[in-house]
């Protein structure tokens, strides 16, 4: 077996090779950051740094300015003006009142709040709920099926509140009382017991909606109402507050350097730099202050406080009114078989 080797060809691969490594290699340098390039970086980068140190100064001065305050190493401390600690109180008050009303509300969001847990009955939702799924499973023909089987929500018809739970106890009654369907004359007298406890189940499961519905509305016209109060209104308030606080300690903080500067000597000039300084920091608490008044205002004296009771007051009267209606019909009608059944009592006898 011979080989041919073409030499040129060769050589001219190899050249062609070199010189993309060569290409590469240079377009790898000129990538390269150049020594002044990195010199700027590096600058860049410290000028940063002391910049982000020079920031966090104020903050740290702040900070042991409150740590001597709270723990009473200085009392030379500047007093807010009196309308705005009246307000500071009268805004935390109406806050701790919003609060309050909603630890008490937020019951209604709370479906079985007025039917505690059983653990009979749990049991037997449980049960109930498993021999469904099995049902489900038994009749599915595909995974497909199968997974809808699992995945499907049980829904109960009855919700778990009181009325409607005294609802289906109503209607298990009824059905026990039936049995087959089929009466004979002497348990005729009967039919009016059956009659009452069907008028009172509709009735009660009735009931049980018309609280639901109420328990909706209170949530959202009323709890949902607070809770953005809270979240708008009072953190931009306690927002602006805390600017105050921020401010009136940077103005204590100048303040205390000068008084350091000046040791007792009022004859001691101070620098010009530090005077503006304390003017600035003066004009920064005098402007936070004001802003977080004017917040404050608003706040205590809108109507909404008195507004929302207004609608919770009219939500419960809405759900009693329909309650008193309905109870009332339910009334009439068992009055009515009370006497149909009297009468049937007295044909008999007769």
């Amino acid at each position: 077996m011979s080989f041919n080797f073409n030499l040129q060809s060769i050589q001219q691969s190899l050249q062609k090779t070199t010189k993309s490594l060569s290409d590469s290699l240079q377009q790898n340098l000129n990538s390269l950051p150049s020594a002044e390039k990195v010199t700027s970086s590096l600058q860049s980068n410290l000028n940063n740094l002391g910049k982000e140190v020079s920031n966090l100064k104020p903050i740290l001065q702040r900070t042991r300015r409150s740590l001597q305050e709270k723990l009473g190493s200085t009392s030379d401390i500047s007093e807010l003006p009196q309308e705005y600690k009246d307000l500071e109180k009268q805004t935390d008050a109406l806050k701790n009142f919003y609060k309050k009303l909603l630890q008490v509300t937020r019951q209604y969001e709370i479906e079985s709040y007025d039917y505690p847990p059983n653990l009979k009955e749990s049991l037997n939702d449980y049960t109930k709920i498993l021999n469904q799924k099995i049902n489900g499973l038994s009749q599915a023909t595909t995974t497909t099926e199968a997974e809808a089987v699992l995945l499907r929500p049980t829904k109960d018809k009855y919700p778990k509140t009181f009325a409607h739970q005294f609802s289906r106890v109503l209607d298990e009654v009824k059905k026990a009382l039936l049995g087959d369907g089929e009466q004979t004359a002497e348990t005729k007298t009967d039919s009016s017991l059956t009659k009452a406890v069907q008028f009172a189940s509709n009735s009660e499961f009735k009931l049980g909606d018309e609280r639901l519905e109420q328990d909706k509305l209170v949530t959202s016209e009323f709890n949902n109402k607070i809770r953005n109060i809270l979240k708008t209104q009072f953190s931009r308030a306690d927002r602006l507050r805390r600017k105050v606080e921020t401010a009136r300690l940077n103005f204590d903080t100048v303040r205390a350097e000068i008084k350091e500067i000046k040791k007792g000597d009022e004859t001691v000039e101070v620098p010009d730099a530090k005077s503006k300084q304390l003017e600035a920091a003066e004009d920064e608490l005098v402007n936070a202050t004001e802003s977080a008044v004017e917040a404050m205002k608003e706040l205590i004296k809108t109507e909404e406080p008195v507004n929302l009771i207004t609608v919770l007051t009219k939500i419960q009267l809405n759900y009693h009114k329909s309650a008193t209606e309905e109870l009332s019909e339910l009334a009439e009608e068992l009055g009515v078989l009370n006497v149909a059944g009297e009468d049937d009592v007295q044909e008999t006898e007769s």
